[in-house]
């Protein structure tokens, strides 16, 4: 007997790429239920990233969540920290086919209303995530497949489980620096009774700036 639900997750993110080696991110989303049209959540994220070699990269975030818990009170805030690895690969000789792989830990915790007390237990995750993308030939809505599992660490709240999410999706190119991307997920919950079961669709617009500094490129120039 499953608990199943579906969102609509609309996003907005700014990214500004420096020198090839920093990544800053800036990102809202709206998470709405597809059922009703209420708003069950809304969240600010700030992420810094650091490329360390060719395939490698590292990276911190942090995230500011209000959500609609139906309390009387209105809205529960929460705040999550996220620290994650990613290694990239290209595959086959015309680079087409790439593979990512991605371990994240976060921890999420919820304050009492106007202050920066924590009230609830604290929500930790593990989360490794595997993503395949294919670059069609000719074709400008290239493939993009992920799985994900959230595994909780072993003192954990008594109703917090552990999860996979498989997600589907592509990206239109609006210009040099814009463009829109497409998901559908599916997400559930590792529970042998009434385990809860998502479908989100997503649509997420994306703004992309590079800045290079002088010192870069000149010392590019030089070697």
């Amino acid at each position: 007997m499953p608990e199943i639900g579906a969102e609509n997750w609309l996003s907005g993110n700014i990214s500004l790429k420096l020198n090839n080696h920093w990544k800053f991110n800036l990102e809202n989303q709206l998470r709405i239920d597809f059922d009703n049209g209420s708003i069950e959540r809304n969240f600010t994220e700030f992420q810094i990233e650091e490329k360390i070699s060719k395939s490698l990269y590292w990276g911190i975030s942090y995230r500011y969540i209000l959500r609609n818990i139906n309390f009387e009170e209105g809205l529960a805030k929460y705040n999550r920290y996220n620290f994650y690895w990613i290694l990239k690969h290209n595959l086959g000789n015309n680079n087409r086919f790439k593979i990512e792989y991605k371990i994240q830990s976060q921890r999420r915790r919820e304050t009492f209303k106007n202050t920066n007390k924590y009230v609830g237990e604290l929500r930790k995750y593990w989360r490794i995530k595997t993503v395949l993308s294919y670059n069609i030939k000719n074709w400008k809505l290239d493939p993009k497949v992920g799985i994900e599992f959230f595994l909780r660490s072993i003192h954990h709240p008594s109703d917090q489980y552990n999860r996979y999410r498989i997600s589907i999706g592509t990206k239109k190119k609006i210009n040099k620096n814009q463009y829109i991307t497409f998901k559908y997920m599916f997400e559930k919950q590792y529970k042998q009774w009434n385990p809860e079961i998502m479908h989100v669709f997503g649509i997420k617009y994306n703004y992309s700036k590079k800045h290079y500094t002088k010192n870069y490129l000149n010392k590019n120039n030089d070697d």
